[in-house]
């Protein structure tokens, strides 16, 4: 029998807040800042990733003669500062809102570190319903995603078993995070990439938040939908 959910974790970037072309920007802005232009990496290596693992992978391809903590350092300065009026996933608040009115715990499980988490939950306006405490940065793991240490941390703070747990994911290292973590997810497929091969990762797919029926999260609480292979248009 699949277990009723009780909890939801939401990745950040490209999940609630339309950011991942900032992390682009930010790759490209401070390579060329060290005599390399134009440089991009493949989604594969940014995409629900920490800044430490896009360091190393820009260290990796690149001539880059800076130390790793520097680039860090640089890209989220860079990023930080894009990112400082930033766009909603289309009906992510609201869905949050919802959620919350039907007794889901939420947290946001992210690479990004704890401070921007705190940020741009404060800047969506859903600070008061996020369980704060149980939310985790990619700064506060050993191993990001696509390991699966920040989601189980996540759902041993809110006090549920993996399988109650429901995963909001945008990247293919989440994806595989979520399934590791032996908790299903949703796909979210407005800012993502590879969407046929990473759809095929996930338990259910919608476009954006509107996509989701009007009663999708009082039907999840009460258990009369397991979403396997459920695409929301």
């Amino acid at each position: 029998m699949t277990q009723r959910v009780r909890a939801l974790l939401f990745d950040l970037d490209g999940t609630l807040v339309d950011t991942e072309t900032h992390t682009d920007r930010s790759i490209e802005a401070v390579a060329a800042r060290h005599g390399v232009p134009g440089f991009a990496l493949p989604l594969t290596e940014t995409r629900g990733r920490t800044w430490a693992h896009v360091a190393e992978a820009m260290r990796a391809r690149a001539p880059l003669a800076v130390p790793a903590e520097l680039l860090v350092a640089e890209l989220l300065t860079h990023w930080n500062a894009a990112t400082a009026d930033v766009t909603p996933i289309p009906g992510a608040p609201d869905a949050m809102r919802a959620a919350a009115a039907a007794k889901l715990k939420l947290a946001v499980v992210s690479s990004s570190p704890r401070a921007v988490i705190e940020r741009l939950v404060g800047t969506l306006g859903v600070a008061e319903i996020v369980d704060r405490q149980s939310c985790v940065g990619g700064d506060e793991v050993e191993r990001g995603k696509p390991d699966p240490e920040g989601f189980l941390a996540a759902a041993r703070k809110l006090g549920v078993a993996p399988a109650e747990a429901l995963v909001f994911e945008d990247s293919r290292a989440g994806l595989l995070a979520a399934r590791a973590a032996g908790m299903r997810s949703m796909f979210v497929t407005c800012c993502a990439g590879d969407i046929a091969e990473n759809a095929a990762l996930a338990t259910a797919t919608c476009r954006d938040y509107r996509s989701l029926p009007p009663k999708f999260w009082d039907e999840l609480v009460a258990g009369a939908d397991n979403l396997a292979g459920r695409w929301y248009p």
